[in-house]
């Protein structure tokens, strides 16, 4: 007996709503060990489990606060984060302008060469000594430019997709109104990439924000930690307070998740417009 059209449809929304199940028990159950654990004691909180907590210990949320040097962390991951994302955009913007405007050799080259650095590893070895020889190493500046290096190659990609669909028409008449190169950009080809800025914005900051591998190798001074790496402030000799190290975990995603739920949006749109564009 062949099945109906009706039939289909609904075994198809029972295999989508089996997958949404599968993958939101995948993201759930680590949120929900981590809410479990920032309330336990440090001999409980050590098991890592799904059980209740014999005593609740919302004191571990009190004590991160006043020892974690949260404050100095937010304002580091906020500095560090915002450079990234502001000169991220700036130099991408402007590469992939030149480059789909261009569009001779050179530019193919250098596009060439840009989308080669998403598939190459980044080694911190390199990296460190490069620092050290500039007088970077340790400093804001040595952890910004990094980041930045990493994130151009994928910001330009996604800039070039939104560029090549902008008239070239408006350049030209730009031209006879007797703008120059820079002021064409700022003025006429900026405005129009509101959706790719948007995303851009929203997924460099969470990158800076979230960033916790290169600060850990090329940020070795304390005081300039960002949030993620405030959890060492709970290491002991040989072990974690892991209580306080969940609770602390939970306190620095607070603000990085309510940026992105009150932006999501613009990361679809932004998405979807890129890929129809490119």
């Amino acid at each position: 007996m062949k099945m109906t059209m009706s039939m289909k449809k609904h075994i198809s929304r029972v295999l989508i709503a089996i997958v949404c199940l599968v993958i939101l028990y995948v993201y759930a159950m680590p949120m929900l060990l981590l809410l479990l654990n920032s309330v336990k004691n440090q001999a409980e909180s050590a098991i890592m489990s799904f059980t209740l907590p014999k005593e609740w210990m919302f004191q571990n949320f009190v004590n991160v606060l006043k020892k974690g040097n949260i404050i100095r962390a937010f304002l580091n991951g906020a500095l560090i984060a915002t450079s990234i994302t502001a000169i991220t955009i700036l130099v991408s913007a402007l590469s992939a302008y030149t480059i789909v405007r261009r569009n001779d050799r050179t530019s193919k080259i250098v596009y060439s060469y840009l989308i080669a650095g998403m598939i190459a590893p980044f080694s911190f070895v390199p990296a460190i000594k490069l620092l050290q020889m500039l007088n970077l190493y340790g400093s804001y500046s040595g952890i910004i430019l990094i980041d930045c290096a990493i994130q151009i190659p994928f910001t330009v990609l996604m800039f070039s997709g939104f560029i090549k669909v902008i008239p070239r028409e408006l350049d030209e008449a730009a031209i006879i109104d007797g703008s120059g190169p820079l002021r064409q950009f700022f003025q006429i080809i900026l405005p129009t990439l509101k959706p790719a800025v948007s995303t851009n914005v929203i997924l460099l900051f969470t990158f800076g924000w979230n960033d916790f591998q290169n600060i850990l190798f090329l940020m070795p001074d304390s005081k300039k930690w960002t949030m993620p790496m405030s959890v060492f402030n709970f290491q002991g000799l040989y072990t974690y307070n892991y209580g306080m190290v969940c609770a602390n975990m939970l306190i620095s995603i607070i603000p990085i998740l309510i940026v992105y739920i009150c932006t999501q949006s613009y990361i679809i749109s932004g998405m979807t417009a890129g890929a129809v564009k490119g």
